[in-house]
């Protein structure tokens, strides 16, 4: 049981990863007051380091979630299929 939860979230964090990627990304910018979109990096200093470029890969990082939605979502309906399937063997077989 323990393990079906645990694949459970581990599916779900692979379909959102980007999606959070990309709000640490924008909350980092802003705290620390810098500007952060899709169009082009902008200079973000930070702590003295110049974090602009970081921050825009990360941004657009969210873009990914166009793919790992739809996969998360299909793994997840197929590991619900395959544990139905699997409980309803294991209470119909002869013992």
């Amino acid at each position: 049981m323990k393990r079906n939860v645990l694949s459970y979230i581990g599916i779900a964090l692979f379909a959102i990863a980007p999606l959070m990627v990309t709000i640490i990304s924008a909350l980092t910018a802003h705290v620390f007051g810098c500007q952060v979109d899709e169009g082009s990096s902008h200079p973000c200093m930070i702590f003295g380091f110049d974090w602009g470029s970081a921050l825009y890969v990360l941004a657009v990082f969210g873009w990914f979630t166009i793919v790992t939605l739809p996969l998360g979502a299909l793994a997840l309906i197929g590991l619900t299929i395959y544990l139905a399937v699997k409980r309803f063997r294991s209470r119909t077989a002869p013992s």
